[in-house]
């Protein structure tokens, strides 16, 4: 089940949304940094401890043939089960150009034959080489925003976009970030015409360790921002299969998980 996270504009913290959700998520998911702009979660969760390649890598490698056989390569773990796992995003931007956006869609939407999820950080929706065609495949596109006046009204202009864009109305929701900035769930939800799933705190101690790879601690898992965000990933799943039936699947796709760890912002 493939899940898109996106944004209006600026920076409503899609990144550490994506990375709290996938720590957080009730099942296997992989978190897929498709940001044009590149990826942030390996120089900052991971401590930048981990080589450059994923997304791009990925690309090259697909060029040989066999997108999905050379995907379960660049994975790494977030955890040590494997349960999570990251799809590490672009090094250098001017790679975003030459991404087959079409071809990973296709194959991120079919792990393990859905029974992985991916969560996919897409980045703002206006961006040059954007991944529009990740967010056409997803069951769930998600509209990650603040709270305030001028968030919310950037976020009701990216809807409208969408919609017009994409025409499945049924699939978008929003995702809050700092609640009460003024406007509550509820408002927001009234604003953007479309559900929200639920909200995160601003928890800025916790959100560091997510953003820059600041020292956990023992009581991590049980800090506001966790505790939201496993709320708000049990709440997603099901919105998400609730819509996963009107999508045509595609052929069945086997990956499996790679050996490499990140957890904690370190590589095991």
């Amino acid at each position: 089940m493939l899940i898109a996270l996106c944004s209006a504009k600026g920076a409503p913290g899609v990144t550490t949304s994506g990375l709290g959700l996938a720590l957080s998520w009730p099942r296997s998911v992989v978190l897929a940094e498709l940001d044009p702009a590149g990826g942030d979660v390996l120089a900052g969760y991971g401590r930048g401890e981990v080589p450059a390649g994923g997304l791009a890598d990925l690309e090259l490698a697909a060029r040989r043939g066999g997108l999905a056989r050379h995907l379960e390569t660049r994975l790494l773990r977030l955890d040590g089960e494997g349960q999570r796992r990251l799809l590490p995003g672009l090094a250098d931007p001017a790679i975003a150009r030459h991404v087959n956006w079409d071809r990973l869609a296709t194959v991120l939407a079919s792990v393990e034959d859905g029974a992985v999820d991916v969560v996919a950080d897409c980045g703002r929706l206006r961006a040059e080489h954007f991944p529009a065609a990740v967010v056409h495949r997803a069951a769930a596109v998600v509209l990650v925003t603040g709270s305030t006046l001028r968030a919310v009204r950037a976020g009701t202009q990216a809807i409208a976009e969408l919609r017009e864009k994409d025409g499945r109305a049924g699939v978008l929701a929003g995702l809050v970030v700092g609640p009460g900035e003024p406007y509550g769930e509820r408002e927001i939800g009234e604003a953007l015409g479309v559900a929200v799933i639920g909200s995160l705190p601003r928890d800025p101690k916790s959100a560091a360790v997510l953003s820059d790879g600041a020292p956990a601690g023992r009581l991590f898992a049980q800090s506001a921002l966790l505790r939201a965000a496993r709320t708000v990933a049990a709440r997603l799943v099901e919105f998400a299969a609730a819509h996963e039936s009107r999508l045509t699947p595609p052929p069945a796709t086997s990956v499996l998980a790679s050996e490499t760890t990140v957890g904690g912002g370190r590589v095991r």
